[in-house]
């Protein structure tokens, strides 16, 4: 079959800026792909993450680890919700904004099983991204891209069957990049998407323990900028095909890099970590800017960040104190500072990672909930054993406004960062109250005495669900003034949260509610996209506190 040697399938879809996000990277969700889309008018397009026929869950944490400034290795294993979930969450927000169109990446063991994820995909997809080159899931990506029989049976099945631009992203892991450019030309491709990561290869902590949960994983960021190059080079030369290029990029000299390889479209991925939202919009408006300025004039440039975001402390665990039935608190040796409902990840090597806000920082306290195979793994530990901690990220409590009162309202874990800002701003304090599912022991209620004088200890078992914003209810009837005029902290189990707006109404503000939300984290720095919000935000990076409005609820 003879291929396709058009290059105008971007103009066809109304492909109106070059840049985009790489699959896996960002806009990992249905509601941060549609904010991207709105906030970021210099993205052209949009990828979405891979997505698979069935659910796949992925591995568990550590993903992610900074090894070098501005360099990665991650395996994140490509979790999905199945094709039939991320349909019915995506549909609602389409079209994207502006009619930004939408490439929708899919994966498979075979032909028949891409054309299945690419039927139940179809309605929403304006082309289709091909995952042949994913380093470190067996039975998917490079290992079906290694084949060019696959690649070309694969190719030949989606043309002939749905008529989209179909594009094919390879792995430079390949020992032939040209040879199999042309097999992906003949069978019919509409372009070639490069690179994916590199590898797999291994991180190690600082006593020698690999640090990502599945041992290897691909490396991204700038060390691939060189190989990305020169793959783009070769598979230009091989073929005629729009190639959208990824892989390092991080300033309009990496931009200029690729187009001069022969690179049509470009995507920037790892050089957007622990960039809010408004940072990686600020980002691509200076860098499509200086991408116009043919004088050179204005250019910018992002320099490689001082240190690595993901470095661990190494410290130990003090004391371990049981609290109530599978509730109990940690201490540990050191920690770093941080604010108020900033968070730390806890790792135990071997067993995996999660995030957790202190109720104090320099020397470490957390409240531990044992849900898991971690929060077990935690329960079991003795005084002197090694617990690896990195952080702190995202953004805490705003300092309340000289001479408002500030009311505190928390539920289970959610007390921890409470007890920080109640320690924090003393004197602001007008009221807290702290539920648990169980009578708080005499440690536990001197702790958050010491914190909150004029707290309230609520006792909200799972048979009397509700006792802790019955008691914030007769407040806020019986206390209108302080209600009219005060700040409120809110942390807890989104149920709890999502009452107490409820509840609050009218009264007060919501600019002036701060809720800090547990969302699922599992990089910390903005890339896995996993924490995002009804509103499109990611919790570890534009929160975890933010305004109701700002979080969607």
């Amino acid at each position: 079959m003879a291929g396709n040697l058009s290059k105008s399938w971007p103009d066809d879809l109304g492909i109106k800026s070059p840049f985009t996000i790489p699959s896996g990277v960002v806009t990992t969700v249905p509601s941060v792909i549609a904010a991207i889309a709105r906030e970021v008018p210099e993205i052209g397009f949009l990828t979405t993450k891979t997505i698979s026929v069935e659910p796949r869950e992925g591995y568990r944490e550590p993903i992610l680890h900074e090894y070098y400034p501005g360099c990665f290795v991650n395996a994140v294993g490509i979790p999905s919700p199945g094709a039939r979930a991320f349909v019915q969450a995506m549909s609602p927000l389409l079209p994207l904004h502006d009619r930004k169109p939408l490439l929708v990446s899919i994966m498979g063991k075979d032909p028949q099983e891409f054309a299945e994820c690419a039927h139940i995909l179809d309605s929403i997809a304006d082309a289709f991204e091909l995952n042949l080159s994913c380093p470190h899931v067996k039975g998917a990506g490079q290992s079906v891209g290694s084949d060019p029989d696959a690649v070309r049976a694969i190719i030949l099945t989606l043309k002939n069957l749905f008529g989209k631009p179909v594009i094919a992203k390879l792995s430079p892991n390949l020992g032939d990049i040209p040879g199999m450019a042309r097999v992906c030309r003949d069978a019919g491709a509409d372009g070639i998407s490069l690179i994916n990561t590199l590898g797999p290869g291994v991180a190690v902590d600082s006593d020698g323990n690999p640090v990502l949960s599945n041992v290897s994983g691909g490396l991204s960021g700038a060390g691939i900028l060189p190989v990305g190059l020169k793959a783009v080079r070769e598979a230009a030369a091989a073929t005629d095909l729009p190639i959208i290029a990824s892989g390092g990029i991080s300033s309009v000299d990496h931009v200029q890099a690729y187009a001069k390889a022969g690179a049509t479209l470009f995507a920037v991925g790892s050089a957007l970590a622990g960039m809010t939202t408004r940072q990686i919009t600020a980002f691509f408006s200076d860098l499509v800017r200086s991408w116009k300025d043919p004088s050179g004039r204005g250019r910018s440039c992002r320099t490689a960040p001082i240190g690595c975001r993901t470095d661990y402390l190494r410290t130990r665990l003090v004391e371990k104190t049981a609290l109530g039935p599978g509730f109990f608190q940690i201490r540990l040796e050191a920690g770093r500072s941080c604010e108020p409902g900033q968070f730390f990840f806890l790792r135990l090597p071997g067993v995996g990672e999660k995030p957790f806000s202190p109720a104090r920082d320099i020397e470490p306290v957390y409240l531990v909930r044992s849900v898991g195979p971690f929060t077990r793994a935690l329960d079991g530990l003795q005084p002197g054993d090694t617990v690896y901690m990195r952080g702190p990220y995202g953004k805490g409590f705003p300092v309340p406004d000289k001479g408002g009162p500030l009311v505190l309202l928390a539920g289970g874990t959610g007390a921890a960062p409470l007890i920080m800002a109640a320690r924090r701003w003393s004197g602001f304090v007008a009221e807290a109250f702290f539920g648990f599912s169980f009578e708080a022991p005499e440690a536990l209620r001197a702790e958050l005495v010491s914190a909150a004088p004029r707290c309230r200890i609520v006792c909200d078992p799972p048979d009397k669900v509700g006792e802790v914003l019955q008691a914030l209810r007769q407040d806020v009837t019986a206390r209108p003034d302080l209600y009219g005029t005060c700040t409120l902290f809110l942390c807890g189990p989104a149920g709890m949260m999502e009452a107490a707006l409820r509840i609050l109404g009218n009264c007060i503000p919501r600019e002036r509610i701060f809720m800090a939300r547990e969302d699922v984290m599992k990089c910390g720095i903005g890339l896995c996209g996993s924490c995002g919000t009804p509103a499109g935000l990611r919790s570890c990076v534009d929160g975890p506190v933010m305004t109701p409005d700002r979080a969607g609820d």
